[in-house]
């Protein structure tokens, strides 16, 4: 077993149990299973291997709030590592290359950016040459951090800017926008502010909600939503068919856990039952989420696999013209900090086209700020190059988004997840929320791979699982985040 020791100024860096989320990836970015531990003034880090490999860890930026940081690559040494240093060090490098990759495809850099930046690499460079003293060392370093966030959040606003600008002068952005339905259809007045900002609705036809009781299925929520949906004129996504963790499945169907056959033949029937019945009536069938992460009852990794693979195919027979999504959560796989076997996101999807079914694309679940279930907040650029890393699979990709605007009690959201925020240090006028939505929207917009775009969240006012992450609070008043989409969805056209 490899490790590797660290020395940092202040413990309070590390937010309360950010210790158990560190974790060691190698050249894929696919952490590898990771413990921390304080040995006196130290952080000890092992993994299961022993190569080198980039070390990320949450980490509390002055004026900026929570992130997940990452060193560069980092070898094993007998002297400990500076954490602050070689923090500062990894987001800087990321970022000067992040920069030289766009410049190289055509981006145009305003001279006040690369002065931003060569701030952020000045301070660095005092923070590495001042190791002997820990707590100025420690001081430039994260000024670094904070000035290099502040720089990155700028190159991306510039990227997506001239990206989009670019788009449009030749074909108009054809990226659909939209948002996730609750269980009931919204009122009026919900309705018409999505309009504004929608062009395609997802609608929840999960096996909980319809078959909430054994072989009585309720379909009159869904017709009713999908009647409002075909009125007003919007495309309809319709799923995820089949959720793959403990949400997906009504109550009734723990009498069946660790019966693996006929659990699989119950979800299969709900599947054929939706598409029979809504067959030629959606633009898009999200046949199953939480592909890789879900902890359904008792069922395994093959056999998740080989249940969607079925899903998939039975979907194809029923409704041979509808596109088909597959979609996973934490992309960047953070679950697999404290698991030996399970596989990383990309590899099930990789796996999945390997077995030729005919997927039409795959969806990536970004729920940003919440841990556990969710992803940690990242310096903006690293959405772009994990939409670099999926679109090498070749297939269109479908982003669901979902951010906190407080990190107060949410009484209708699960429980024991908790919201992590992030300042709205660029404009004071944005709320959390919208703030990061601002930054990190446009970005996945200006990527041609992302061809819908949806926040998987409406309102706070109906039971979810995420805290304070709709578009509507719990007494049903838009978010500015809303705004924000609307702006958008005018890109979009």
């Amino acid at each position: 077993m490899g490790q590797m020791r660290f020395r940092l100024h202040r413990r309070d860096r590390i937010p309360d149990g950010g210790a158990g989320r560190i974790y060691v990836a190698g050249s894929e970015d696919i952490p590898w299973p990771t413990t921390s531990s304080w040995i006196g003034d130290d952080l000890l880090v092992q993994r299961s291997v022993d190569d080198s490999g980039y070390v990320y860890v949450p980490w509390m930026v002055d004026s900026h709030g929570q992130y997940l940081l990452g060193t560069t690559t980092l070898m094993e040494r007998d002297e400990p590592y500076l954490l602050d240093v070689e923090l500062a060090r990894g987001l800087i490098q990321r970022l000067r290359s992040r920069l030289f990759i766009w410049e190289w495809l055509g981006l145009k850099t305003p001279p006040h950016l690369s002065e931003k930046l060569q701030d952020a690499t000045k301070l660095f460079s005092r923070a590495a040459t001042l190791q002997d003293n820990v707590e100025i060392a420690a001081t430039f370093a994260n000024q670094a951090i904070a000035s290099a966030l502040t720089a990155c959040d700028e190159l991306v606003r510039v990227y997506a800017e001239q990206s989009i600008g670019a788009r449009q002068r030749q074909t108009p952005v054809a990226t659909l926008l939209g948002v996730t339905l609750g269980p009931t259809t919204p009122n009026v007045n919900v309705r018409r502010k999505l309009l504004e900002a929608a062009n395609i609705i997802q609608l929840p036809m999960g096996w909980r909600a319809i078959e909430s009781r054994e072989g009585k299925r309720d379909w009159k929520p869904t017709d009713e939503q999908l009647g409002w949906c075909q009125t007003a004129g919007l495309k309809v996504a319709a799923g995820p068919l089949l959720r793959l963790d403990d949400r997906g499945v009504p109550d009734w169907m723990y009498l069946w856990e660790g019966d693996d056959d006929n659990l699989s033949r119950l979800l299969l029937d709900h599947v054929r039952a939706v598409v029979s019945r809504y067959a030629g009536r959606v633009h898009l069938w999200h046949v199953a989420s939480r592909v890789n992460n879900g902890q359904l009852l008792s069922l395994n990794e093959e056999t998740r696999l080989n249940l969607v693979a079925h899903a998939v195919q039975m979907v194809r027979k029923l409704d041979p013209r509808t596109p088909t999504v597959v979609s996973f959560d934490q992309p960047w796989g953070e679950y697999l900090v404290d698991h030996e076997n399970e596989l990383a996101p990309l590899h099930y999807a990789d796996a999945l086209v390997r077995a030729e079914l005919g997927i039409s694309g795959f969806g990536l679940e970004i729920n940003a700020g919440y841990w556990p279930r969710g992803s940690a907040h990242r310096p903006a650029f690293e959405y772009g190059k994990l939409i670099d890393q999926w679109s090498q699979l070749g297939l269109p990709l479908m982003l669901f988004l979902t951010a906190p605007d407080s990190e107060g009690e949410d009484a209708k959201a699960a429980r024991n997840i908790r919201p992590e925020l992030i300042h709205p240090f660029a404009d004071s006028t944005l709320n959390p929320q919208a703030a990061w939505a601002s930054t990190v929207a446009p970005l996945l917009l200006a990527r041609t791979s992302v061809q819908v775009l949806l926040w998987n969240q409406l309102t706070d006012g109906e039971p979810h699982e995420f805290p304070h992450s709709g578009l509507f609070d719990a007494k049903g008043k838009s978010k500015p985040t809303l705004r924000v989409l609307r702006d958008l969805r005018k890109v979009c056209g």
